[in-house]
């Protein structure tokens, strides 16, 4: 059995945003821009076309962002969820994708702080090693989201992987 669409984004009992719930509203929309991928630090990055397409759900619980490009010539999708963990006082995000994640759910958390920007923290396994993996979310304008995202090796040295730029979509 299929849920009609509005359905699937429908509140399941009354919700009333926070602060931190209502950062997420910003980076809603369509996007379009560049991505800037390292492989390894120290070397050039490669720069790939991406799109994102980021919707509240749920009520504004949480915001649900999909994620179309390249990585390394080969295709790349992938997805987040990110919300407001009231009683935790923090941001939870996870992510999947294509290539990065393999089959796993990288899971990441961080607090809410003041600031319009979304800073979580979370981890991968690589072999027998745990990677540690932030992803930050900003909005430098209303029509520009940037994110950001960086290895942290096991030893605990942080480079970046990731720099994304996005303008937001008119059509």
């Amino acid at each position: 059995m299929t849920a009609p669409a509005d359905l699937a984004h429908a509140p399941t009992s009354p919700f009333e945003p926070t602060d931190a719930h209502a950062r997420l509203q910003r980076f809603a929309g369509s996007w379009q821009g560049t991505t800037r991928l390292w492989l390894e630090p120290g070397t050039p990055p490669e720069e790939t076309r991406t799109e994102l397409h980021a919707q509240l759900i749920l009520g504004g619980r949480w915001l649900r962002l999909e994620w179309v490009g390249t990585a390394f010539g080969k295709p790349h999708a992938g997805e987040m969820l990110l919300g407001f963990h009231r009683d935790a006082g923090e941001y939870e995000l996870a992510w999947v994708d294509s290539s990065h994640t393999g089959s796993a759910i990288m899971l990441s958390t961080g607090p809410a702080s003041g600031e319009p920007v979304v800073d979580v923290v979370g981890s991968y396994r690589a072999g027998t090693q745990r990677w540690g993996w932030r992803t930050r979310l900003s909005c430098p304008s209303p029509d520009a989201l940037a994110i950001d995202a960086f290895n942290i090796s096991p030893e605990g040295e942080e480079h970046r992987a990731i720099a994304t730029l996005l303008t937001r979509s008119t059509g």
